[in-house]
């Protein structure tokens, strides 16, 4: 059995998903008895990033390590796990289709329609392809790995079992109803189909409701910039950004959300999906991408509705008792799904089949 697992990534952020979960996976690794490191790319880690790590250009490994790479945007890292001698995993979290920040950050969608294009050279060269969602497998398989295998976003319970952060919670009273959305602040959300749906709702339905949108601003300020100015021209002012907030933070927003709203068009897994379901919260979510696999039959999933028709189903959830039970159900549900698995005994297999 190989003594050391290694993973590999592009960078390294506070409240990022995949780098939350390449932090669970080492924890999982050392359960399994392994040795395991972070590597990653110093120009892309975030000054308040308090987990260990060491820069990738460091990387070294004997014959029979593994290392696994968590591919998502072009990087300096790719030719790093191209030329390690350790076997090779390429674990694939998606990745955002370049379009959708043209205009917005240019650099960036080169980026990533660099990683799209070098996607099927880095699949081809790995020992193993994993993917954290069968939207993403598929991607994988249509690209000449029919042999991707799925290791399922791991969701950390402990992160939403802390005291309440009583400064959040004295700054949004839950006497008014709230709509939250968790996640980065980037196009591929279309966080301004959102405001143009709360706007509907808060003139017209209640007024005496909030839209907090709590993710960070960093990965796109220009798309940031434009929904403030979108808000503006709206009239707006019960539309709240936390941007980053700490785990504290983000459970007490949990808490005081009467419904967590997600409207984007792009995503490889979700995990405030996963997240809210856990908080006890309603989610009304846009069936795009790999939403719909990641909400199973719970929850209550969209396709295309204008603003009035948006604010009118999250009104009738609101509102209808029995509607809300039904559909707090369906989430506990496919919440034991998420809780039961045994993460240590899959990553095992999964390596066993490489050694």
């Amino acid at each position: 059995m190989a003594k050391r697992v290694d993973q590999l990534l592009p960078g390294l952020a506070t409240g990022d998903a995949v780098s939350q979960e390449a932090r669970v996976i080492r924890e999982l690794l050392q359960q399994a008895g392994y040795e395991s490191r972070m590597f990653v790319d110093p120009e892309h880690v975030a000054p308040d990033v308090s987990v260990d790590w060491i820069p990738a250009a460091e990387y070294s490994s004997m014959p029979g390590d593994v290392l696994i790479y968590h591919y998502s945007i072009s990087s300096p890292a790719d030719e790093i796990f191209l030329s390690a001698r350790a076997v090779r995993v390429m674990l694939y979290h998606n990745i955002t289709p370049g379009h959708w920040f043209r205009g917005y950050d240019d650099r960036v969608a080169e980026l990533l329609e660099d990683a799209r294009r070098n996607l099927k050279r880095v699949a081809a060269s790995a020992d193993a392809v994993w993917a954290d969602s069968e939207f993403n497998a598929s991607e994988l398989r249509a690209s000449g790995r029919p042999d991707t295998r799925v290791f399922r976003f791991l969701f950390e319970r402990s992160r939403f079992e802390q005291p309440r952060d009583e400064d959040m919670f004295r700054r949004y009273d839950p006497s008014m109803t709230n709509l939250l959305f968790v996640g980065r602040i980037a196009p591929n959300k279309c966080i301004e189909d959102l405001i143009a749906a709360f706007a509907w709702y808060h003139a017209h339905l209640n007024p005496d409701s909030r839209l907090i949108i709590a993710g960070s601003e960093r990965s796109c300020p220009r798309y940031y910039a434009m929904l403030r100015m979108y808000m503006a021209e709206l009239g707006l002012r019960h539309v709240c950004f936390e941007r980053y907030v700490s785990d504290t933070g983000l459970a007490t927003l949990y808490q005081l959300a009467d419904l967590v709203v997600i409207t984007s068009r792009h995503e490889g897994f979700c995990l405030p999906v996963v997240e809210a379901m856990y908080c006890g919260v309603p989610v009304v979510a846009r069936s795009a991408a790999a939403i719909p696999e990641t909400m199973g039959s719970a929850g209550v999933l969209f396709d295309e509705l204008d603003p009035p028709e948006l604010a009118a189903l999250w009104d009738r959830i609101l509102n209808d008792r029995m509607l809300r039970r039904e559909i707090l159900d369906s989430q506990n549900r496919r919440l034991s799904e998420f809780l039961e698995r045994d993460a240590v005994r899959e990553i095992r297999e999964l390596l066993g089949e490489l050694l």
